[in-house]
């Protein structure tokens, strides 16, 4: 059981799926993390697993989870965000108070375009361009909208949080800040993330 902090995305992915059941739905935003929810997430059943991939559209899994929860409202619904895409739909976590709807929004945390950041390191031998950004206090924005928030600060807190959050009547935030740190290591064993134009 890894407990470095921030944590790594396997250690995270490990929690998530202790926390989902065969038939709860998983729902990952485009950015870093969606290398690794592809990776290392085992989806049990169909459709429990979705991805934006295609145009991959920043912003799509909180929306998503969103209208997840409403089709099958016994099911867990978790998202899982960047925190650049969580931030581009952030105003439909009013929608999930609203209705009450038990959405739980993950949002790892790094502070940048990590997949940009990512993809410019593989192209550029290592440099990449200025992705960084400032982020709100995610227990406090949880606040703002009237729902149950936490940022974690070690990696043990993970499964608890997830367990809390799904406890909760209406939406939840929890902020997993993250270790990027290998990112690179996965690239070199998938093979090319994508070709260069």
């Amino acid at each position: 059981d890894d407990t470095a902090f921030p944590a790594k995305p396997q250690k995270i992915l490990w929690d998530v799926r202790e926390v989902m059941g065969p038939n709860d739905i998983l729902l990952s935003d485009v950015g870093a993390h969606k290398m690794w929810v592809s990776r290392y997430y085992q989806a049990v059943e169909p459709n429990t697993c979705l991805i934006s991939n295609g145009f991959c559209s920043m912003g799509f899994a909180l929306p998503g989870a969103i209208g997840a929860k409403i089709a099958c409202p016994d099911q867990k619904v978790l998202c899982i965000n960047g925190d650049a895409g969580f931030l581009m739909n952030v105003q439909e976590l009013e929608t999930a108070v609203r209705y009450k709807l038990n959405v739980v929004a993950m949002v790892w945390v790094d502070g940048e375009y990590g997949l940009i950041k990512w993809k410019q390191q593989d192209a550029f031998d290592g440099k990449h361009s200025k992705l960084d950004f400032g982020n709100p206090d995610f227990e406090k924005l949880a606040e703002a909208f009237g729902m149950w928030g936490k940022t974690l600060t070690s990696a043990d807190q993970i499964k608890p949080a997830l367990e809390e959050a799904f406890r909760q009547e209406g939406p939840a935030i929890i902020a997993v800040p993250v270790d990027y740190a290998e990112n690179r290591k996965l690239t070199a064993r998938l093979g090319q993330v994508a070709i260069p134009i």
